[in-house]
């Protein structure tokens, strides 16, 4: 149930997270925590209890942020990323050294590109976010046949990961970008 709810919740993210700053923080939100706790090897009700905490959390600081929006919807997609990228490269073991610089390092770059480039950028940071949360729940689900989606084994199973990061990334800005051609929106959406 936790990894299906990870690969809708990233569905949304990376094909409909530019239509709302407020729903790609949310989904954002869930994902980078509910990636983080499955990593950490919290079981399913306290993986779907920490995404939705999450949710909340990231919520919460749009709402005290409001003028900062786009920075904090960066920074929400872009530890999703890093908690992504931790996950690649950690090798098997949960290196807490490595979450505490990857995750917030890649966060704030997410932040000030959305903080810059606002739009375009947040069509690109949800389509990467949404896409990340997507295959770790593919991976998670069927770890018998997709487990190198979730935690990659071998350095082709990283690879593998990296390119179908990367293609479903594309897919998902595609999308994004036809289905709101030239429209503008204020940083608080819809």
């Amino acid at each position: 149930m936790s990894a299906l709810t990870a690969i809708l919740i990233g569905l949304v993210l990376c094909l409909a997270g530019s239509l709302s700053v407020r729903l790609a923080v949310l989904a954002a939100g869930f994902g980078v925590a509910w990636t983080l706790a499955t990593a950490l090897d919290a079981d399913t009700g306290t993986a779907l209890l920490i995404g939705l905490g999450g949710a909340v959390l990231a919520f919460m600081l749009t709402l005290l942020a409001a003028r900062f929006l786009f920075f904090v919807g960066g920074l929400c997609v872009g530890a999703v990323i890093g908690a992504k990228l931790f996950v690649l490269v950690q090798g098997g073991g949960a290196d807490l050294l490595l979450l505490l610089i990857v995750v917030p390092a890649v966060a704030l770059a997410g932040g000030l590109l959305a903080r810059r480039f606002e739009h375009p950028f947040l069509r690109w940071g949800t389509a990467v976010g949404g896409a990340a949360l997507v295959l770790s729940g593919i991976g998670h689900l069927w770890a018998d046949v997709a487990g190198d989606l979730w935690r990659p084994q071998s350095t082709a199973g990283v690879a593998l990961a990296l390119v179908l990061w990367a293609v479903l990334s594309v897919v998902g800005w595609v999308v994004q970008r036809r289905g709101v051609p030239g429209r503008r929106k204020s940083p608080a959406g819809p």
